[in-house]
């Protein structure tokens, strides 16, 4: 992925040229005023599929080696870091010596356009399922964004469960209900879904959960599809931060038939390795919408920031991250 400098007299001209020659996904590196107008630095999006080898065991250059190894004890794939690496040989900054100042801040800045990010606060997500295997935090999860709708926004909401399978879910899901005086329904078939969302035409945002299930169960996953079939919801699938990449990859194609519009990536704070997750996202080209940072509802969920990952997971301060990624 080679970066390519794009000058001209105004900015949608510089735009104009970018969309020409990188297409209409490109990524925007930099964008600043010169006094010959604007100048932008971009590179052609990469394919949104995973490679199908990843490399092993990459000889780094010098002035990339000490940050690679900072992004790889984060959990950050070779993949990603690679892409980096690549885009980086096509600035200015010199890789053949470490001590470069420039290189973590133009690292942060490919990697934040690598970040791929997901705004659920539009129409498409008026009826919203949690989608996740088992003990990742739907349920919580769920009652953060029902929570953030109703307070934050002052949308109405209501609440659905098909999570009859798992012992106290619906007693637990009623009392986040209770707590936001949002009417709740529990739904055993597709029909009753199919009449809840009807009684509730009138309510902002409605927010169905739902059984946990294991990635390897085919048959009770066909079952969670059947039943949202009658809703067609977007579909927010919940990826633990400690995930291994095996087991994500496993996830993403169990759940992948059902639907995914867009992830959130819980238990953040309960991982010192979420780079695999955050990886994993970048790779399949998901888009992240929230991430989750504890149990607290709904102080604990935050809207997902490309800037403020691609910081964490190059292990910035905060200062130099806002130098560097405002």
């Amino acid at each position: 992925m080679l970066l390519k400098r794009f000058q001209a007299p105004t900015l949608p001209e510089a735009l104009a040229r970018v969309e020409r020659e990188c297409g209409q996904g490109a990524l925007l590196v930099e964008t600043r005023r010169t006094p010959k107008g604007f100048l932008v630095v971009a590179a052609r999006a990469p394919k949104a599929t995973p490679q199908p080898a990843r490399r092993s065991g990459r000889s780094w250059t010098p002035g990339f080696a000490a940050l690679a190894q900072q992004a790889l004890a984060f959990g950050l794939s070779e993949t990603v870091l690679a892409a980096i690496e690549d885009a980086m040989l096509g600035t200015r900054v010199n890789l053949s010596r470490a001590g470069d100042p420039a290189v973590p801040g133009i690292a942060a800045r490919i990697l934040r356009a690598l970040i791929p990010v997901e705004d659920t606060n539009t129409p498409a997500f008026r009826v919203t399922a949690l989608l996740g295997p088992t003990g990742v935090g739907k349920t919580t999860t769920l009652a953060k964004l029902a929570a953030r709708a109703q307070r934050e926004r002052g949308e109405s909401i209501a609440i659905v469960t098909i999570d009859t399978y798992r012992v106290a879910a619906v007693e637990q899901l009623r009392a986040y209900a209770d707590m936001l005086q949002a009417p709740f329904e529990v739904a055993f078939t597709p029909l009753d879904v199919k009449r809840a969302l009807q009684r509730f035409s009138d309510v902002d945002r409605v927010f169905l959960d739902t059984s946990g299930r294991s990635p390897f169960d085919r048959e009770a996953l066909a079952q969670v599809r059947g039943t949202l079939d009658a809703a067609r919801p977007a579909c927010l699938l919940c990826l633990p931060a400690g995930l291994r990449r095996a087991d994500g990859e496993a996830v993403l194609a169990a759940f992948e038939p059902i639907g995914i519009d867009g992830v959130v990536i819980t238990k953040w704070d309960e991982t010192r390795v979420p780079g695999e997750t955050l990886s994993l996202c970048i790779e399949h080209g998901i888009g992240i919408a929230h991430v989750s940072v504890g149990q607290e509802v709904p102080a604990d969920l935050v809207r997902a920031d490309a800037g403020a990952l691609a910081a964490s997971a190059l292990r910035m301060q905060e200062a130099e991250a806002e130098a560097v990624l405002a």
